[in-house]
């Protein structure tokens, strides 16, 4: 019985050293002696056998001895091991700006990836900047008429679903106030514009078994959900090849489809832009091929090709931007 308490103390001990360091934290000698009542010889022991166990688990991280604090620390051999400054400083950022959630979520996100992933030498650096940030955090309006509202349940419920291709049912508020219950296979999670997107294929039964709509790709906001859960047909979802290859992927949906005016139909589109903003279209479209370029004469002239689905949804969606689009040729592809 002493022998299996001796080894159970001496766990709690290395896991407790252990996260110390992984978590950038200084382990002071003398704090570590007297929280578990141990005699230098047994610290000897355990510091030895961490340095061991880190040469076979962990051999990208030493532990350094600091003689006038009397401290251990992790030392990396490429860098600290954690997220830097700069690093951790536009993560936040990304995040705060999105608005896409409410305050009190924003917080508790920032405050554990700082406390597990950012340095302890940069940690109160970066509450004190992201405290200011969130004092001046404007909540959208879906969040200050319902304080108890959250996104997050849904987003967990429609990336299992996507990740194990299996249909979802839900009751949603259309843009009329509305409610209305669907059957979706979803494909895809999009961000634009401060709000989550979830876009899927209209799921339903016929002949005794599910279907799914590939003429249309529909988008659902997020926000608009109000319950999220299994389909509600008992019948397995099992696709053909002829499905597989029409449904369009998480990179498909990302990179060739332009959200709101999403269409199924392939086409090659080449374009000539005449104006002084290309460099935010090829931004904002990265599947933009550049073709020809001319960027120094006053007026800049650029001739680019993408492939997309939906012309229409094309042309409406470069409609946004400054400038004149010519569509120089137009071909459907056959998928």
């Amino acid at each position: 019985m002493k022998e299996e308490n001796n080894l159970q103390g001496k766990t709690c001990r290395l896991l407790y050293f252990m996260s110390e360091l992984e978590k950038g934290h200084k382990v002071n000698k003398t704090d570590y002696l007297k929280r578990f009542n141990i005699a230098e010889r047994t610290f000897k022991d355990d510091l030895r056998e961490i340095k061991e166990n880190l040469k076979v688990l962990r051999d990208d991280m030493k532990i350094k001895y600091s003689r006038l604090a009397g401290t251990y620390e992790a030392e990396y051999n490429h860098g600290y091991g954690n997220l830097k400054y700069n690093q951790a400083v536009i993560l936040s950022k990304i995040l705060l700006e999105s608005r896409a959630l409410r305050v009190e979520e924003v917080r508790e996100i920032i405050d554990t990836f700082v406390e597990r992933a950012v340095d302890d030498r940069e940690r109160q650096r970066i509450r004190n900047f992201t405290e200011r940030e969130l004092e001046e955090y404007k909540e959208l309006s879906i969040y200050r008429d319902n304080k108890s509202k959250s996104i997050l349940p849904h987003l967990s419920a429609i990336f299992d679903a996507i990740e194990n291709q299996k249909p979802l049912s839900f009751k949603y508020t259309k843009y009329q106030g509305k409610d209305a219950d669907y059957d979706v296979l979803p494909v895809s999670i999009m961000f634009n514009d401060h709000y989550f997107y979830c876009m899927a294929y209209k799921v339903e039964e016929k002949y005794g078994r599910l279907r799914i709509d590939t003429r249309s790709l529909r988008n659902f906001r997020l926000d608009r959900f109000k319950t999220v859960h299994r389909s509600k047909h008992n019948t397995e979802l099992i696709l053909s090849s002829e499905e597989l290859t029409q449904i369009l992927s998480d990179s498909d949906v990302r990179y060739h489809t332009f959200l709101m005016f999403s269409d199924t139909e392939k086409f090659r589109i080449r374009f000539r832009y005449v104006g002084q903003f290309w460099e935010v279209l090829e931004d904002d479209i990265p599947a933009l091929k550049v073709i020809e370029k001319d960027t120094r004469s006053t007026v800049p002239r650029v001739i680019y090709e993408i492939e997309t689905y939906g012309r229409d949804s094309f042309q409406r969606y470069i409609d946004r931007f400054n400038g004149v689009f010519t569509i120089l040729e137009l071909e459907k592809i056959n998928k």
